[in-house]
């Protein structure tokens, strides 16, 4: 999947909000908005300061997320701004809720995820379990498989539109280095495959070669453990999505829709579940990756 896919409220231009974001996120949602009206009306910080009788600074901490307004804030803001009714009523429904989110007692994160979340989880972990139903683990994907996928989920997502076509190579590079983490021996990998996503054709039969090689190299880590759950397993709960889990800390999910979420509060319940599956898969990959090597290689032979 993508790991870091946003929704968009096309009249306003800022992200939608969810469900249940964090307030952190919702703040600095909320100021990207209010820094997009201002941009568009060609006022300053300081000139909208003084239009609603705050300093520059505090505007400037509204906007990045540091300072969470008040509706009143953002009323008089959108308001200097000559912003809609439309608009109005948004952006003041998101302070409020700002506001009640922040009086609310904390609880363990739970909100969107982006692949720098990823690399700073990735970085922070000893031990790292991914369990994959679907599609080959992103610490395993070469480039090719990584660009098919996300340009894959573009086309459904955004069309013809180019807006997030050009983040393709960003996002590419990012999971490359991102995969460098497992070539460091103070961290455990732990990789729970699905026999059927070595089935599933992203990418061209050279490049599924390429990619089953490249599972195989990396299962030869000192520091990394790769089991596969053959196809005539009899499954237990369904495995509707991958997850991963750090440490005993925190799992990190992903939708249909390349929504990804963390959460601490499932951790338990993951853990379990990986463990259940760890006992029907193998790590003995020789017989079943060279199946799917020759498959591939008869497959981009070419024809005569």
């Amino acid at each position: 999947m993508t790991d870091d896919v946003v929704d968009v409220v096309p009249s306003l231009g800022v992200a939608s909000l969810g469900a249940d974001p964090g307030s952190s996120t919702l703040a600095g949602e909320l100021g990207r908005a209010l820094a997009g009206l201002r941009k568009r009306k060609g006022m300053t910080g300081e000139e909208l300061g003084r239009a609603i009788g705050a300093s520059q600074a505090k505007i400037s901490k509204i906007e990045r997320g540091v300072l969470r307004p008040s509706p009143l804030d953002v009323e008089k803001i959108v308001l200097a701004l000559d912003g809609s009714k439309d608009a109005l009523h948004e952006l003041v429904g998101q302070a409020t809720e700002l506001q009640s989110l922040s009086s609310r007692p904390r609880l363990p994160r739970r909100g969107p995820v982006n692949q720098q979340d990823y690399a700073d989880l990735e970085g922070r972990a000893t031990l790292v379990r991914d369990f994959e139903p679907i599609t080959v683990p992103g610490l395993m994907q070469i480039s090719e498989y990584t660009r098919r996928v996300i340009n894959a989920f573009h086309a459904v997502d955004i069309g013809d539109h180019e807006s997030k076509w050009a983040e393709t190579a960003a996002k590419v590079t990012q999971r490359l280095q991102r995969q460098e983490r497992l070539y460091d021996t103070n961290k455990t990998f732990e990789f729970i495959l699905l026999e059927n996503l070595l089935n599933n054709m992203y990418v061209t039969p050279g490049y599924m070669l390429a990619q089953v090689d490249r599972i195989e190299q990396i299962a030869k880590l000192s520091n990394v453990t790769v089991r596969v759950v053959p196809m005539t397993a009899q499954l237990g709960l369904p495995p509707s999505h991958g997850f991963m889990i750090f440490d005993d800390d925190v799992v990190v999910t992903e939708s249909l829709d390349a929504t990804v979420y963390q959460d601490r509060r499932s951790v338990e319940f993951y853990t379990h579940f990986f463990e259940s599956y760890r006992e029907l898969a193998t790590a003995d990959l020789e017989e079943v990756l060279e199946r799917y090597k020759m498959r591939y290689a008869d497959m981009a032979r070419p024809k005569p």
